[in-house]
């Protein structure tokens, strides 16, 4: 796994798109160039839309802090652990400092 340090810019992989019906407790991505389709909690569903078209590690992690009531250290490492499964499943990438994206 590629490390995420600071600079780091994660962003959805092209062809992921986000669906959800909160009333209805229903989070999913899709993967509209593979069909695989990916059933998500709450938490998982905004870490993604958050990412969106791309923010830096270090802003996400501060803004994930900021809307969810866990320690900094419990909290960090969930979501490095979130994100890095998400880039195992190939539905973020990374970009570095303005250079191409890279797979995962």
């Amino acid at each position: 796994m590629l490390a995420l340090e600071s600079g780091a810019v994660l962003e959805l992989e092209p062809g992921i798109v986000l669906h959800s019906l909160p009333d209805q407790n229903w989070f999913y991505a899709f993967n509209v160039n593979t069909g695989d389709q990916y059933q998500l909690n709450q938490t998982s569903f905004w870490v993604l839309e958050t990412i969106g078209e791309g923010i830096e590690w270090d802003q996400l992690k501060e803004t994930f802090l900021e809307n969810f009531e866990v320690d900094t250290q419990t909290g960090g490492k969930d979501l490095r652990e979130l994100v890095d499964e998400f880039r195992k499943e190939k539905i973020v990438g990374r970009r570095d400092h303005g250079q191409e994206k890279e797979g995962v």
